[in-house]
């Protein structure tokens, strides 16, 4: 949390409520993670989906979720994401402070970089449109 603060990014609440959370750990050793961006319709889903949806065709498409620590990391390495531009990392949820499940969302203000989250109830909805990040399966 201090790291990302002394980079300038701006932190939510309940992405810090996640920080916190027992369920958020971290690997004591480092791994490289080939990673997969795309929108929810570029797993060939029309219209709304639900996260569960999502994530079980993420997976026939042979990727698994990111550990929870993506996010951050993420954040600290896309100095250059583009304003405007948002995704969500797919991950298990992790509960936010008053018990509601949620992802870590990227994504780039005029204010600068955030490490903020979404709401993703497993029967939660999203549009096509809607961007996510997984990691791709060895």
């Amino acid at each position: 949390e201090s790291e990302l603060e002394q980079s300038g990014v701006n932190i939510s609440k309940y992405a810090k409520d996640m920080l916190h959370s027992p369920k958020f750990t971290t690997r004591q050793n480092s791994e490289n993670i080939d990673m997969v961006r795309l929108r929810v319709g570029d797993l060939g889903i029309d219209g709304r989906a639900t996260t569960d949806a999502i994530y079980q065709r993420a997976e026939e498409l042979g990727l698994d979720l990111c550990p929870a620590e993506v996010g951050p990391h993420l954040r600290l390495a896309s100095k250059d994401q583009p304003m405007g531009d948002w995704y969500s990392v797919g991950m298990r949820q992790i509960a936010d402070s008053v018990g509601n499940p949620r992802v870590f969302r990227l994504g780039r203000l005029e204010g600068g970089p955030w490490l903020n989250d979404r709401w993703a109830k497993p029967d939660g909805e999203w549009g096509s449109g809607v961007g996510f990040v997984f990691r791709s399966r060895k």
